[in-house]
């Protein structure tokens, strides 16, 4: 059913504008992103620093609207360091958790000109995600090397991982373009829970995204 809905919305895209004027733009972004896990007796908020790199396609339908689809690879990294005492000795233990994900954004923008200053967008829209991979790394350096590592989407690991590979957002934010360069700042907040272990568990994710990119 996701599947359908990407191939029906990128179809419904072309169509619509199938003899609109077409721009490509090519972005990296700062995209970082907080994955909230609520229980019914506690919450626990994991912060990744993101960063993307992708492509979309403006099709301009009149003077003011147009329509954005594009595509995006995602990467979200955390990285904790802590010294834990057991009995005689210091541990120094070291977590890295790593995902990679791609995303399919479909937005609707209002532009408005601003004289010669360039073009002020606001936007709004849906974006469909999905998780290539996932994985949590922990590792105790002293006084003995041990590695442990658990994969997000492979049913192992801790129960509190989130597992679900697919995700919808829902986004919003604004464009300024100033000739061929664009500076884009916005938020997303996802829908599905990731979970899909724990009964009474629910994951969610959200964050904001600062991207640079030019128009061609």
């Amino acid at each position: 059913m996701k599947k359908l809905f990407v191939i029906t919305a990128f179809v419904a895209v072309l169509l619509v504008a199938e003899k609109a004027q077409a721009q490509l733009n090519l972005h990296v972004d700062y995209s970082p992103e907080l994955i909230k896990t609520y229980t019914p007796t506690a919450d626990t908020t994991l912060f990744f620093h993101g960063f993307s790199f992708g492509l979309s396609w403006e099709f301009i339908l009149n003077d003011n609207l147009s329509l954005t689809a594009g595509a995006q690879y995602r990467m979200n990294m955390k990285d904790d360091s802590e010294h834990i005492y057991q009995g005689t000795h210091f541990v120094h233990h070291v977590t890295r958790e790593q995902q990679k994900l791609v995303d399919l954004p479909i937005l609707l923008r209002y532009k408005m000109a601003l004289g010669d200053n360039g073009t002020f967008s606001p936007f709004a829209g849906p974006m469909l995600s999905y998780g290539i991979n996932g994985k949590t790394t922990e590792q105790w350096l002293y006084p003995i090397d041990t590695e442990i590592s658990h994969e997000w989407y492979e049913g192992t690991g801790f129960a509190y991982r989130p597992n679900s590979q697919f995700n919808v957002y829902a986004m919003a934010g604004a464009e300024f373009e100033f000739k061929q360069f664009t500076v884009t700042l916005g938020g997303r907040y996802g829908f599905l829970n990731l979970n899909k272990r724990n009964t009474g568990t629910t994951t969610k994710a959200y964050g904001f995204f600062l991207s640079f990119g030019h128009t061609f």
